[in-house]
């Protein structure tokens, strides 16, 4: 008789692939120790893993200038200043020219009123323009400078449980971007120079503000607000050397918030600019609300400042040939008239002749 014994059905499992398991290790090993940055998913097969990229803090060893502007924003600003003047002197000479032509037939209040535009003109070359060059160059960023760390970290190490931990952990740092490493660094300390004043501040992340009864608390402005929203501070990439685009951009387009702030004016900038700078006061102090207001109101005026500054210096002596230009027409046609008063052409003919 023939017996079958019915014995536990045994099936040989394929060994896990090495990517696979690689992944999976990561997955767990390595998620819990991760830092800052960003998430990756990697599909292996049909197996989807959410792993954390791990990113080391950035340091400084010693003073790394970041951006240095090619344009001469104090040489800008004393030509627009000496233009400002030219213009308001052009101006009130061509001014004097129209009066004193229309003086023998005009009543006393057309006078008056050719005496204050006058005055006003002067008065928004002479001291407006002077305060609106100010304000502008203390928007425009010379030289921003990264300074070393004060307390340098020892970067996190990988875990110790195995090689190929210790492998994956060294692509997970090298696959980090400029912009998680900037997130992950608890502070970074920058000096700027604006065509006014000289900046000391750190830059970290904004604290969670909340209100003991459940009010709204006023988050500060980050530095991507200062930097872009509000334009209180401008770095003009096409006028400027740069050794890291990257590192730049990330910097500018960064969430932290501006505090420890220290600021001197600049004494190599002369009277004109240095006086009454910093315009805009302390970075540190802008909210968020505020950079939105600001942002709202110079919405239709974001042209780079040294370039905004050359524009009205122009504008000023520009306009101070036109007024001087419209004087002398006046008296040329005053001097033109004929006994009767009518202007005549041959009278203005022997004017300029002789």
């Amino acid at each position: 008789m023939l017996r079958i014994t019915a014995g536990p059905l045994r099936v040989a499992r394929k060994p896990c692939h090495a990517g696979l398991l690689q992944l999976r290790r990561a997955a767990s090993g390595l998620t819990a120790g991760a830092g800052a940055g960003g998430v990756q998913t990697t599909d292996a097969g049909s197996v989807t893993i959410r792993q954390r990229l791990r990113a080391r803090p950035l340091e400084f060893t010693q003073r790394m200038v970041l951006y240095r502007s090619e344009a001469e924003v104090v040489e800008v600003a004393d030509s627009a200043r000496r233009n400002c003047r030219i213009g308001a002197g052009l101006g009130a000479v061509g001014f004097a020219g129209i009066i004193a032509a229309i003086a023998p037939a005009a009543p006393p209040p057309v006078l008056a009123m050719m005496l204050g535009g006058a005055l006003a003109n002067s008065y928004a070359l002479a001291f407006l323009a002077q305060r609106l060059i100010r304000k502008l160059a203390a928007r425009h960023v010379e030289r921003l400078v990264v300074l070393p760390s004060e307390t340098p970290k020892k970067p996190p190490k990988a875990p110790a449980s195995g090689e190929e931990e210790g492998e994956i952990a060294s692509l997970l740092f090298s696959a980090a971007t400029v912009e998680e490493r900037l997130e992950a660094t608890e502070e970074l300390r920058v000096e700027l120079h604006t065509g006014t004043a000289k900046r000391w501040f750190s830059l970290i992340d904004a604290p969670e503000q909340a209100g003991a009864f459940g009010e709204e608390v006023p988050q500060p402005a980050s530095f991507a607000d200062v930097c872009g929203r509000s334009g209180l501070l401008h770095v003009d990439k096409e006028e400027g050397s740069c050794p890291d685009p990257a590192f730049l951009d990330a910097l500018l387009s960064s969430k932290k918030i501006v505090v420890d702030e220290r600021l001197e004016p600049r004494e190599d900038t002369g009277e004109d600019l240095s006086e009454g700078a910093p315009v805009d006061g302390l970075l540190g102090e802008l909210s968020r609300g505020d950079a939105e207001e600001i942002a709202q109101k110079t919405a239709a005026a974001r042209e780079p400042p040294a370039e905004a500054i050359a524009k009205l210096g122009r504008r000023a002596r520009l306009g101070g040939v036109s007024i001087l230009v419209a004087g002398a027409l006046f008296l040329l046609g005053e001097g033109a008239r004929d006994a009767d008063g009518v202007a005549r052409w041959r009278n203005l003919r022997k004017l300029l002749s002789a």
